[in-house]
């Protein structure tokens, strides 16, 4: 007999161990598996401060439910299930908790008696912390083939705490919640149609009824997306500090504008005196928890408000029937839809205190009330709109024929002065048409005089015959100038870029002219490095920048300029912010001038220019002088500067030809570069030829008169190159 009571007792512990420990197979042929009464195993810890380690060391008991639901409780619940893989092949689980409003969730996959994985999240932490971005929560665990594990879950909150798990294949999650999203999504779709139909009428009519009735509206579908979770997931994600009392807060808003929008659309103070007066103090009330809401604990601004809720629904529907039996029509439709919205109030109620259970009844009566509620409302509001609708008629008509009479008026007059405008128009066309000629004139004239003060190209090919000048102005004239002189067997060549271009580039180049003539012809200077500082003195002096403190006292010019010794052989060489190119058997050589320009602001103001001694050879070369227009122009399939590295490519390539074929050459390579592009600076490049034998024979026929002490003197000292 003791060994029979023995064999019992151990049988029932093994029934009891099996009952706490039954896995969940995953097999092949189903997706979805309910965590509950046969699966889950659950220990309150109501220390609330249990760890995961410390937690698994106690006694779980086996759920109850389906779907656990411990109402407002102060604990911690931790629960835990054993998951095996019964495949032969690897399967991603997901594991949902369908419970938007748990402050904290706690997820760990424990294998062999480690912790693999932990994931930390809840209402009040930020959504991104959630490792599938949905409005409950789901988390991730992959099994291998027979691969067993120990799923354990932690939960916390300071509302009504339940959390229904349901266990799902990864693939088959979408598609399993697709017909709730559906039912929100109809839900959701209602609630804004009715929204921005009464929108509509009240923007239409001006009646209060509407306005209170379109916050009320608006409250019903704020508290529904936060207790769904979707305010949190769409709206508010970054602010989890917002959950911690946005239910309160729904609530009780929802609350004040239920009550004010049933004052207004049953006229209490008109037809309840006393009771409107009870309906103001339950606003007064509703309001400060709406205030206390964002003070108070959770737990107690929530229990507050639910409390308050269920009184209000029913006042109002007390007084719907009321004003029913009264023989006010419209209160039919209002008894009704607040009766289903109190029925589906209080089975979620009952639910939240851990009366009912966890279904989708008792989950989403509130949202199914809602529903029907302000559709059943918006009837009642549409007997007022057929009352109203012949008014609004005579209204219209009214409105529309004074609309029609503006609107005559309006284009009498219009007409009238698109006349006087028209005449207006034509003769300021004229205006500007006969000024645009005289300036036009002016300055093409202009042109004339700057062509004519420019070196004629025949003295440059009398001193080198082949030579090209590749020059094009942006406007009608330019800042851009080429100066040519002879002197005391030496040729002198520049080619000057001023400040700016058009009119004002073509004034500093009248004075950039007249200055080299000044230094070169009438006193005698011919190293280029001398003509360079003279020249920024005197733009200085002649533009009065040492009196001038302004932004605009910057006006200048860069130029190159290079001098060539006929008799000896010799180019010198100086240049203000430009190089000079020189090509010889084929090879590139640049001179770079000084990094500082002719005249402008005061700073720097003592410049020293570099002088450069190139000794030629016997072989000819080729000399090019450029402003930076040219390789500034923007074009190209990718509309981008053409850029000085591919000039210099291009006169390498262009060193076979002759400087003809070369300008031609430039010229088209610059049109197909540029395309539609407006050309943005005036472009110069000068190109001659030196041939020492030719250029020497020339200097002994001029210099027969000339003195053997002179020549002596006209020799350059030191050689840079």
């Amino acid at each position: 007999m003791k060994n029979t009571l023995l064999i019992i007792l151990f049988l029932f512990s093994c029934l009891k161990g099996f009952s706490q420990n039954q896995t969940l197979l995953i097999e092949e042929n189903k997706s979805k598996y309910t965590v509950g009464k046969q699966f889950l195993n659950i220990f309150e810890d109501k220390t609330r401060f249990l760890s995961i380690k410390k937690a698994l060391d106690q006694e779980f008991l086996p759920s109850t439910m389906d779907s656990p639901n411990y109402g407002y409780s102060n604990s911690a619940f931790f629960a835990k299930f054993f998951v095996k893989n019964n495949q032969n092949k690897p399967q991603d689980i997901w594991v949902e908790v369908d419970y938007p409003l748990l402050d904290s969730v706690s997820f760990f996959v424990i294998k062999e008696g480690k912790i693999t994985k932990k994931i930390h999240t809840g209402y009040r932490l930020p959504f991104a912390s959630r490792e599938v971005k949905v409005k409950s929560y789901v988390f991730v665990t992959h099994l291998e083939p027979q691969e067993e594990q120990t799923i354990a879950l932690r939960f916390r909150s300071e509302r009504n705490t339940t959390f229904p798990v349901t266990v799902w294949k990864a693939e088959s999650y979408t598609e399993g919640n697709s017909s709730g999203y559906l039912g929100l999504g109809l839900y959701y779709g209602i609630m804004l149609a009715m929204l921005f139909y009464n929108l509509f009428v009240y923007t239409v009519l001006k009646e209060k009824s509407y306005l209170y009735y379109l916050l009320f509206i608006l409250s019903m579908l704020l508290f529904a997306m936060s207790f769904n979770g979707h305010g949190f997931q769409y709206l508010w994600n970054n602010f989890p500090r917002f959950n911690a009392f946005n239910i309160a807060f729904f609530i009780a808003l929802l609350i004040f504008n239920s009550l004010n929008f049933g004052r207004e659309f049953l006229s209490t103070a008109q037809r309840m005196p006393k009771t409107n007066r009870v309906l103001e103090v339950m606003m007064l009330i509703s309001f400060l928890i709406v205030v206390l809401s964002m003070l108070l604990p959770t737990r107690i601004s929530t229990m507050m408000a639910v409390f308050m809720g269920l009184p209000s629904v029913i006042i109002l529907v007390y007084i719907s029937v009321v004003s029913s039996k009264s023989g006010f029509r419209p209160a039919r439709f209002f008894t009704l839809a607040w009766s289903v919205f109190l029925l589906g109030a209080f089975l979620t109620a009952l639910r939240s205190f851990g009366i009912l259970p966890y279904t989708f009844v008792t989950v989403y009566g509130i949202q199914i009330g809602s529903a029907l509620e302000v559709v059943l409302l918006s009837l009642a509001l549409a007997d007022k709109i057929n009352t109203l609708r012949k008014e609004i008629a005579q209204k219209a008509l009214e409105k529309e024929r004074i609309e029609k009479e503006k609107e005559k008026e309006q284009r009498e007059f219009i007409a009238e002065q698109n006349k006087k405008l028209e005449l207006l128009v034509e003769e300021r066309t004229r205006e500007l048409a006969e000024q645009n000629k005289q300036i036009t004139d002016s300055i093409v004239y202009a042109q004339r005089i700057q062509k004519a003060i420019l070196p004629s190209k025949n003295q440059i090919v009398q001193a080198f015959p082949e030579t090209f000048i590749y020059f094009k102005p942006r406007d009608i004239v330019s800042g851009d100038f080429y100066w040519f002189a002879e002197r005391d067997n030496k040729i002198v060549v520049a080619v000057v870029d001023c400040t700016g271009h058009g009119v004002p580039g073509a004034f500093m180049s009248m004075i950039g002219n007249t200055l080299l003539n000044q230094i070169v012809l009438e006193r005698g200077i011919t190293r280029p490095a001398e003509i360079l500082n003279q020249l920024h003195e005197e733009v200085r002096f002649a533009l009065k920048q040492d009196e001038i403190l302004e932004e605009g006292a910057k006006d200048g010019m860069d130029i190159a300029i290079c001098v060539f010794h006929q008799l000896h052989n010799i180019l010198e060489f100086a240049g203000a912010n430009n190089g000079m190119y020189l090509v010889r058997n084929n090879n590139l050589e640049e001179i770079k001038g000084d990094r500082m320009g002719i005249g402008g602001a005061k700073r720097g103001v003592e410049r020293h220019f570099t002088n450069h001694i190139i000794k030629l050879g016997k072989e000819d070369t080729c000399v090019y002088l450029a402003s930076d227009g040219f390789a500034d122009q923007f074009g190209g399939e990718k509309n981008k500067k053409f850029m000085a590295g591919s000039l210099k490519n291009l006169l390498v390539e262009l060193n076979d030809k002759s400087l003809k074929a070369q300008h031609l050459q430039l010229n088209k390579v610059m049109e197909e570069w540029k395309g539609n592009n407006k050309q943005i600076d005036d472009q110069l490049i000068v190109g001659f030829k030196i041939k020492p034998t030719a250029s020497r024979q020339k200097a002994e026929i001029r210099i027969k008169e000339t003195s053997t002490e002179e020549r002596k003197t006209d020799i350059p000292h030191k050689f840079t190159r």
